[in-house]
């Protein structure tokens, strides 16, 4: 099986897992900075990894790499996502209870 017959999703589904791992690590260490742009990258990665995935997986529905790639990519989205409500949730939390406080 070469690299166009199936590895695109699994590829681009550890490459997002590596980001995030990376975005982990920069966070603890104080570069947040550089830390959000890591995540971005590990968002589109997942994305790619889902549709790459998806489609590879369509072409070939007996492809296991094809079939990970594709649930790597969506939980990764998911878990984005379910973070992304939380931090817009604690920033209007914030925002109110500083505004009771004045």
């Amino acid at each position: 099986m070469s690299f166009e017959d199936g590895m695109k999703g699994f590829t681009f589904g550890i490459i997002s897992l590596i980001c995030i791992g990376v975005n982990i690590i920069l966070t603890t260490i104080g570069l947040s900075t550089i830390a959000s742009i890591v995540s971005l990258a590990g968002l589109v990665t997942a994305i790619m990894a889902f549709v790459y995935g998806k489609k590879e997986y369509a072409a070939d529905p007996d492809n296991k790499k094809a079939k990970t790639g594709k649930t790597i990519g969506l939980v990764l989205i998911i878990i984005n996502i379910v973070f992304a409500v939380i931090a817009i949730v604690a920033m209007i939390a914030l925002f109110g209870l500083a505004a009771s406080l004045s």
